[in-house]
């Protein structure tokens, strides 16, 4: 059974408008050129990184997506081209998935696998939307929240 390929995440250290061509991340372990940056439902092509400032000189809209605003702290999924899919998951999860979260580019949405894997219980498997939810920190600072938060 092969493994599944968990994909990395990171947040915006900086907020970007939709014109903007670099990004700021907290983090830039595993982000290397031709890699995609997922951030609320657009998808990025990663041209160049510098990992001194952790700056990534970005393609912005691809892969179908839109050119749109990010507030700082973003979540960010990092991946290559063939980790993320165009549409949304059909039919139940098998025992062993590729990828995970299962992205789904051109609606925008973000799916986890739920249930039992062993093969005998592999009827009881399911995809769940992830869903996000915003608020306000303390001093004002943008929080999110995903559920669920793995497949499992």
């Amino acid at each position: 059974m092969p493994a599944t390929v968990t994909l990395t995440s990171t947040t915006l250290t900086y907020g970007v408008d939709q014109n903007a061509d670099k990004v700021v991340l907290a983090s830039v372990n595993g982000v290397v050129k031709g890699y995609r940056l997922w951030i609320d439902k657009e998808m990025m092509k990663v041209y160049s990184v510098n990992p001194d400032t952790l700056t990534v000189q970005v393609g912005r809209g691809r892969d179908g997506t839109g050119s749109q605003r990010h507030s700082s702290s973003a979540v960010v999924t990092v991946g290559s081209p063939e980790q993320f899919y165009e549409y949304d998951p059909i039919g139940a999860p098998g025992s062993s998935i590729p990828v995970s979260p299962y992205i789904a580019v051109r609606t925008g949405k973000v799916w986890m696998a739920q249930g039992d894997a062993t093969p005998e219980n592999a009827a009881y498997r399911y995809w769940l939307d992830v869903t996000q939810t915003y608020g306000t920190g303390p001093l004002g600072v943008r929080t999110q929240v995903a559920a669920p938060t793995s497949s499992s």
